[in-house]
């Protein structure tokens, strides 16, 4: 693989935060604390599922104050009147203290805890992933803020050079030996290239305004390495992204949900067992010491089975949902995994290419130099006019700001490849904590 290094777009800034000061700073982004709060949400919903497979202790107390005393009605032979006899007390105070266990829900509760698990997994797989598009916006903001800064820089040596011009034009003006047009021409691209300065300063501004706001601290100018390297081993990155990548993992996350639901549905098929032990005594006062009539405890073990043996085939199509989903899931799976092995071919060609762009665009500055100097001295000489100096002045600087573009997107895409192998693989090159 021919590896192409990206030489310092800038001379150091005193007050310029380095590129790895600005991606440590991701994580204390807005974003990413909102991000992890859900993870920390999934985390407890999670542990409220796994509560489902331990008993319950319920403590209960009821008061019921009737508006008649019950009696029961005992009928007797043909020769006597019915017999009532009273069966309880106007009021009635009931406590209960039971223990309930679900010996077998069809794995019904299995299932439920699996997929809060794999749903708490997922959470964490998309804060990992949330950061790793972050760092993407990150490098994006950075590059562009380098590539208008090295715009400004061009602009700077354009000006300095066209002020030198203009200099020597007005000497000659003055001694009578240059027309005033040229002089004006002149005169008009120092405007111009003034006009181009505000413009790519205010978009210095606006770009650094927006990646301030995306780590939320101010920043003011940006350093990246002198020197980065992009994977060598190409097929080893792209095994790397498919089994490491956040997104590819939370997706493969969801599958297991997936089929943790085809298990729930398949639930409904089996009888559920529960059972219960209970300390539980009434009466008719708050003692709860019966109520003359029926015994004071009534505490009991219980033990109980249901099976639905018919619900319109309900079981049978929810079974038959929950498949379909997992199989839709699994293509979409297989589907955006060739998707991501494909964009990283086409990445590692687009970093192939603009290698060759910034050669061609170097020799181009090399010609562009030559060719001012030659300019300037047959302009001092008389054998050039205003207008051609103008415009190999203005050249250069379009071919300066041309090559350190490239030398940017060179590093964006480096730092790009590195990210579609996930997050690890970019905080171990590039030493992100």
């Amino acid at each position: 693989m021919k590896r192409v290094f990206l030489a310092t777009l800038l001379p150091a800034l005193i007050w310029a935060q380095s590129y790895r000061e600005i991606i440590r700073a991701i994580d204390h982004a807005p974003a990413m604390q909102s991000a992890k709060q859900m993870e920390a949400a999934s985390g407890h919903l999670y542990e409220s599922a796994r509560a489902e497979e331990l008993p319950s202790l319920d403590a209960s107390f009821s008061a019921a104050w009737l508006h008649e005393t019950p009696t029961a009605t005992f009928r007797m032979p043909p020769l006597f009147q019915p017999l009532k006899a009273p069966m309880g007390k106007k009021i009635n105070y009931v406590g209960e203290i039971a223990l309930k266990y679900p010996v077998f829900t069809g794995f019904a509760i299995t299932a439920m805890v699996d997929k809060a698990r794999w749903q708490k997994e997922q959470a964490r797989l998309k804060v990992l992933d949330l950061k790793r598009n972050l760092y993407m916006n990150a490098t994006k903001l950075v590059t562009a803020i380098l590539s208008v800064e090295s715009n400004i820089d061009a602009l700077h040596k354009a000006r300095e050079a066209m002020e030198a011009a203009y200099r020597k034009a007005d000497g000659l003006y003055k001694n009578g030996l240059l027309p005033p047009s040229d002089l004006y021409n002149i005169k008009a691209r120092k405007f111009a290239i003034n006009a181009s300065l505000a413009e790519a300063t205010s978009q210095q501004k606006q770009l650094l305004n927006r990646l301030s706001y995306l780590i939320d601290r101010p920043v003011t100018s940006v350093e990246i390495p002198a020197k980065l390297h992009a994977s060598a081993d190409r097929s080893g990155l792209i095994e790397e992204a498919l089994h490491q990548r956040e997104d590819i993992r939370a997706l493969e996350a969801s599958l297991k949900m997936d089929e943790a639901d085809v298990r729930l549905a398949k639930s409904g098929y089996y009888p559920t067992v529960a059972a219960a032990v209970a300390l539980k005594r009434q009466g008719d006062t708050l003692e709860l010491n019966g109520n003359g009539i029926m015994n004071a405890d009534q505490s009991y073990v219980g033990l109980q089975a249901s099976w639905n043996l018919f619900h319109g085939m309900e079981d049978k199509h929810r079974v038959e949902a929950a498949r379909l989903k997992k199989l839709s899931a699994r293509t979409a799976l297989q589907d955006y995994k060739a998707r991501v092995k494909t964009n990283i071919k086409n990445a590692f060609l687009e970093l192939d290419a603009l290698g060759e762009k910034l050669q061609s665009a170097e020799a181009e500055v090399r010609a562009q130099e030559e060719y001012y100097k030659l300019t300037k001295g047959r302009f001092a000489n008389k054998l050039a006019s205003a207008d051609e100096l103008s415009r190999s002045i203005a050249d250069l600087a379009a071919a300066r700001a041309k090559a350190d573009t490239i030398r940017a997107k060179i590093f964006n895409q480096k730092v790009t490849i590195t990210l579609m192998a996930g997050v690890d693989a970019f905080e171990t090159m590039y030493g992100a904590e």
